[in-house]
């Protein structure tokens, strides 16, 4: 690595730390005056994503190269994860303390469900895709932490291997609204993880139900735990479950966004840059831990053999925009359906 390198990665390595920095703030804003507050300081952070603007070619390579292959990633990785299980405990403990009524919990349960739909699931699914068993073990308990222990064979099993197929549940269709796509898809899952172990040989189904039942104990033996050790079960469990809930629609948003319209004819054709919506603002995914350049992690070739890193399909506004607009239909199909017909004929011609 030269040296210019160094000093650049030097530079950039704290901005990994962005989602714990902001949940670090939140915990402070909640402590000293009304964590509500936290949602003006979460508009106004994104303001970076005209400061920093977009990534480049070299940036992006310099940037995938970094993420995925130091060192000071992986403990920028772990870092982080402690720190975000560390605040969902905090969350349990401000909700048994400090919590007074219905309506304060509700708005503190939703609100750390969307720090924990976008920073600790977003973490959970990098990790999940690490080589290191450190890592891995971190994941699951991220994903425990979130409420959604299913998340791993879902998205290992599932996900990955029919990503833009017809048959695929996850990718949502051309004119699918994302309510009956949530319904559809947590049904599914809810079949292929604990029924059918999405139709592969017996001895990886037997790994996959092994897993989950595993993975569904822990969850029934942390919600245990909130129970009796609380002053107030009611309310932190709750609290715990609502939070959980959030983040679970929140990824499955998410999930929607990234991958609508776009398709493969068959699973004989190999995944490619055109399967994902992609947003290249480096704050954006600094603090979504890359999960913005959705297309490149699914990529089903070496990242070192595509020369344009950006030819991905790319998303017209930043995620808090395309989420708001998701969730309101006719603007949805309005702004995406032309740019997904743009695009497929593009890509399939």
């Amino acid at each position: 690595m030269s040296p210019f390198s160094t000093i650049f990665y030097m530079n950039q390595q704290w901005r990994y730390l962005i989602p714990s920095l902001l949940s670090i703030v939140f915990m402070c804003l909640s402590t000293w005056t009304e964590f509500y507050y936290i949602y003006l300081v979460l508009l106004f952070a994104n303001v970076l994503n005209w400061k920093w603007g977009e990534f480049e070619q070299k940036d992006l390579s310099d940037t995938l190269r970094f993420y995925y292959s130091s060192r000071s990633a992986a403990l920028l990785k772990s870092i982080n994860a402690i720190i975000l299980i560390g605040f969902i405990f905090w969350g349990i403990y401000y909700t048994d303390t400090v919590i007074s009524s219905l309506g304060q919990l509700i708005g503190f349960s939703i609100t750390v469900g969307i720090f924990t739909g976008c920073f600790i699931v977003t973490l959970g699914h990098d990790l999940l895709h690490s080589s290191s068993k450190w890592h891995k073990a971190l994941s699951g308990f991220l994903f425990t932490a979130a409420g959604i222990p299913h998340f791993a064979s879902e998205h290992l099993c599932g996900h990955h291997r029919e990503v833009g197929l017809k048959e695929d549940p996850t990718t949502a269709k051309i004119n699918e609204i994302f309510y009956s796509y949530f319904f559809k898809i947590t049904f599914s899952n809810i079949k292929s993880i604990y029924f059918t172990q999405f139709g592969l040989p017996l001895y990886f189904r037997k790994k996959i139900i092994v897993s989950n039942i595993g993975m569904i104990f822990l969850l029934i033996c942390v919600w245990s735990l909130i129970y009796f050790f609380s002053t107030n079960p009611t309310y932190t469990l709750t609290f715990f479950i609502v939070q959980g809930f959030i983040s679970y629609v929140l990824y499955e948003l998410i999930n929607y966004i990234q991958h609508y319209g776009l398709f493969r004819s068959s699973s004989n054709k190999k995944i490619t840059l055109d399967l994902a919506w992609n947003c290249y603002y480096k704050y954006t995914n600094y603090i979504l831990f890359l999960l913005p350049l959705h297309s490149l992690h699914h990529l089903s070739e070496k990242k070192s053999n595509i020369t344009d890193l950006k030819a991905g399909p790319r998303m017209p506004y930043l995620y808090f925009v395309m989420i708001f607009m998701a969730l309101i239909p006719p603007i949805w199909f309005r702004k995406m359906n032309p740019l997904v017909l743009q695009y497929n004929n593009l890509s399939h011609d």
